[in-house]
């Protein structure tokens, strides 16, 4: 018989249960929050709610039923105890020390980003390192059956070896920054150099205070390049990534939801020469709707065998993209800084 593990929900905002509300979401995301894949999965018994706002937490009690609510973990007595799970759907700032409330915590989702800054990250994972506590990212592309294919050998047999790239992100460096940066390493592995582009700073706009949206650089091994640019979410919001090999092209789109290979084929208008179909182009169905219940499937079954190492969002990978994110904030936010004078 599987292990059920006792679970709660900390912090119960939009990617708690919110995003369930919104009908445009639930047409192409069957798991859109925390609290539909809490409700439904086996492997998971959703015990306890905490977030400091009442109508959050009547919001858990009169329509998701949840047990035991509170506004701070130290309400809820002995219900603490009993958690193994802790659901961290909360901004990095509530998080330090949190997981000392809970004594028999095995692992953690925790939302990002990590931390403010990439020594607060550190801070955290060094928490939950020295209590031998997994930690799985919720930077969901990673547990997208689709884009798993694609890091498995699907990108090379689709297009080719990969020569440049383009990456479109808004709403903050740090906010879906983030998950961009992370999500090009899934696909092109580590990044070995980087750069500010451009001759401005970068906007600010997003949900985090501050998050600007610079235009920068990436290079991965030795020679591939993407170029990542900001985009302003008031015209319209788009996460996507645009990588062109040696004999294809592949578009992902509308944050995931469209996805389209256009293959190399005889040029149109000079002969002897080839190009991209682009206007006849191979579409895959997208899967990024079960994503995130994959990303509990893959928590319970590393549980399960006690091998962190099997995660497919662990802290350590996470760092990775947190530590290239900070770098690239820091030289933002220093050229946002006027000179002093002399």
């Amino acid at each position: 018989m599987s292990t059920v593990y006792p679970t709660v929900l900390v912090g119960f905002g939009k990617m708690a249960q919110g995003y369930a509300a919104d009908p445009a979401m639930a047409q192409h995301f069957r798991y859109a929050s925390h609290a539909q894949v809490l409700r439904d999965h086996p492997r998971f018994d959703w015990q306890a709610v905490i977030d400091p706002a009442a109508d959050a937490r009547a919001m858990a009690r009169d329509e998701w039923k949840v047990r035991n609510i509170a506004a701070h973990a130290d309400e809820l007595d002995r219900a603490h105890d009993n958690i193994e799970i802790a659901i961290l759907a909360t901004g990095p700032d509530a998080r330090r020390g949190l997981i000392d409330r809970f004594p028999n915590l095995k692992a953690v989702i925790v939302e990002k980003p990590l931390g403010r800054t990439a020594d607060d990250a550190e801070a955290f994972l060094d928490e939950c390192r020295a209590r031998n506590i997994m930690v799985q990212v919720n930077l969901w592309r990673r547990a997208d059956e689709r884009f798993r294919a694609l890091a498995d050998g699907d990108l090379d047999r689709l297009i080719g070896q990969v020569q440049v790239g383009t990456c479109y992100y808004g709403n903050g460096l740090v906010n879906n920054g983030t998950h961009m940066v992370d999500f090009a390493r899934m696909l092109l592995g580590e990044v070995t150099d980087w750069q500010l582009s451009g001759p401005s700073p970068g906007f600010i706009e997003g949900p985090i205070p501050g998050d600007s949206n610079p235009h920068f650089q990436l290079r991965f091994g030795s020679d591939v390049e993407v170029a990542f640019q900001p985009l302003r979410f008031r015209h319209y919001r788009e996460c996507g990534l645009s990588l062109l090999g040696t004999h294809g092209k592949l578009d992902i789109m509308a944050e995931g939801l469209d996805i389209a290979v256009s293959a190399k084929a005889p040029h149109r208008a000079a002969t002897g020469e080839n190009e991209l179909a682009v206007d006849r182009p191979t579409r895959l169905a997208s899967t990024c709707g079960l994503a995130l219940y994959r990303m509990y499937d893959n928590l319970a079954a590393c549980l399960d065998s006690g091998r962190p190492v099997d995660l497919w969002s662990d802290g350590v990978s996470a760092m990775k993209s947190t530590a290239v994110i900070d770098r690239i904030r820091l030289a933002d936010q220093a050229r946002q800084t006027p000179p002093q004078a002399t």
